[in-house]
């Protein structure tokens, strides 16, 4: 992987300067590289990827995904469709499954499957084989909307014709019919679809992944969408890791002329007769930009440290009103062989989903938002290996865990049992908590005595890993409906643009919002590259 360390002085002027090397901004680099444009990106720690995070030296021999770890959003997304061939000519191999994801919980298990015959007949025996047939057929009939409204730029006239297609497709009051739909929460939608409490336990922990909870504005929306994308494109995952696509869009930059520049922290975004003209380092250094500067940073960061006083004023003021979400938790654990379930049709499952019921995901998201330790968390457990078997050595068990229910800070405990102590995220509580999410995952995999090693990552450990993780915030800012959409990442409803001509704002606190999709990047480099500039 081409760059420069942090001490080295970057040559010439480039035509973009970007903030920040997640995901958002390689793509953003990328696409704007192959149209000719030559590229800086200024990354603050030691190693691109933002909350991509691969890491060979967590447990030997194992290639674990210390955040970040299925990539569907991305396959399935226009910036994967820009960029597949050239990242295939660098040597990006996805891997996939015919079985992405399943659910144990009180009433059952199920699997998932692309395989829409199998997927039948686990539906057919609890009884929602029809009604998930008639859903997708249903949904699919304007799902191309669906997927647009989630990847259009709001603030581009292209808008307008997703506009004016929904329009003649659905008529007007099928267009207001359809808009109570996406603002629907899920648990009415699953209640009233699904008649099994285990199909309705297979489909709600999905919201959590877009931040939203299945009482919240939309979540039935999300539901739909993540569960359509799954069911057909299923859980790739680059061979090797997800190291191997930061490394060949970092390659695809730099083979352009542009430069990566690593432990090279942004203190200001220079602002010149009222257009941004590059940046200054922490060192002092400044990269100038002739076009343009596109900031992966949340609101907080951009327009109250980047910009100071070249902040438009409405702006601050709505950055500074603008909420973070709840936080997540990253367990890994290394296993003397394959995780056995006491269900053998989960044991080649991509992710799994254990939580009691509907009602448990409600009380663990509501608790979250009060401040308390959820009693029994939804808990997803990853297992990369069964997807690429290079994740872990021969005849060795990985799992890759993640809890999205849990406050910023700690209040109080639902179970009473764990001393919060003062609040903040201490090893003795990370660990604590950590045990109670090993002990809820004993009864449904029999071999958890063979973990021969395991490594907890919480809320400050997230964010020690990616400054934008802000609390262990890992949507990029609370995710609710008037946080979302056309009011991500400010009310105000400015989409990408900043008030400052120039400015670009990219990453998971922009439009489309989290999820490792590289959609925020992609638009704002599709926009530049059609030259409208004017911010």
């Amino acid at each position: 992987m081409a760059g420069n360390d942090g001490g080295a002085r970057p040559s010439g002027i480039f035509d973009a300067v970007i903030v920040g090397s997640g995901i958002n901004a390689l793509v953003a680099g990328a696409r704007l590289a192959g149209g000719g444009w030559r590229v800086a990106v200024c990354e603050r720690s030691d190693r691109p990827g933002g909350a991509i995070y691969t890491s060979q030296d967590v447990f030997s021999g194992y290639t674990v995904e210390l955040l970040s770890s299925w990539h569907p959003l991305f396959v399935g997304g226009p910036a994967y469709a820009a960029l597949a061939d050239e990242l295939a000519r660098r040597g990006v191999v996805y891997r996939n499954t015919d079985k992405p994801t399943g659910v144990v919980c009180r009433d059952g298990s199920a699997v998932l499957s692309t395989d829409p015959d199998a997927l039948a007949r686990t539906l057919a025996e609890h009884g929602d084989a029809e009604t998930w047939a008639a859903m997708m057929a249903e949904f699919g009939g304007k799902i191309d909307l669906a997927f647009g409204l989630l990847g259009t730029d709001f603030w581009h006239r292209s808008s307008l014709k997703l506009a004016w297609r929904a329009l003649r497709r659905l008529g007007k009051s099928g267009l207001v019919a359809t808009g109570a739909e996406v603002l629907e929460p899920g648990r009415p939608w699953l209640e009233r679809t699904f008649t099994s409490p285990v199909t309705r336990a297979l489909l709600a922990p999905w919201a959590l992944h877009n931040g939203l909870g299945p009482d919240d504005a939309s979540s039935a929306f999300i539901t739909k969408v993540i569960a359509a994308a799954v069911a057909t494109g299923g859980m790739p995952v680059p061979e090797g890791g997800g190291r191997r696509l930061v490394d060949a869009l970092v390659g695809i930059i730099t083979d352009a002329g542009g430069e990566l520049l690593t432990g090279a922290e942004v203190e200001e975004v220079l602002v010149a007769r009222g257009r941004a003209v590059g940046v200054r380092l922490g060192d002092g250094r400044r990269i100038q930009a002739r076009k343009a500067v596109l900031a992966g940073v949340t609101p907080h960061v951009l327009y109250e440290r980047l910009l100071a006083g070249n902040a438009p004023a409405e702006r601050r003021k709505a950055a500074q009103a603008f909420r973070h979400g709840r936080a997540a938790m990253q367990i890994h654990l290394a296993l003397s062989e394959p995780p056995r379930w006491n269900d053998p049709e989960l044991a080649d499952v991509a992710l799994v989903h254990v939580l009691d019921d509907l009602d448990s995901l409600s009380a663990s998201v509501n608790a979250a938002w009060r401040g308390l330790l959820p009693e029994r968390p939804t808990i997803g457990v990853g297992q990369p290996a069964t997807v690429d078997p290079s994740r872990a050595p021969d005849g060795k068990g990985l799992l890759w865990i993640q809890l999205q229910e849990l406050p910023r800070e700690v209040r109080g405990d639902a179970a009473g049992r764990i001393d919060p102590g003062d609040g903040t995220w201490t090893p003795r509580l990370r660990e604590a908590y950590a045990d109670r999410v090993i002990g809820l995952l004993e009864p449904h995999i029999a071999n958890l005595s063979a973990v021969t090693d395991r490594r907890v990552l919480g809320p400050k450990e997230l964010e020690e890993l990616n400054v934008n993780l802000v609390g262990g915030d890992p949507y990029g800012g609370d995710c609710r409906i008037d946080q979302y959409a056309l009011w991500r990442p400010l009310s105000s409803g400015t989409g990408h643009a900043t008030g400052v001509a120039g400015l670009w704002h990219i990453g998971a606190s922009t439009h489309p919002g989290p999820g490792l999709g590289g959609g925020s990047g992609f638009l704002v480099a599709e926009r530049l590259l059609r030259g409208r500039r004017k911010a």
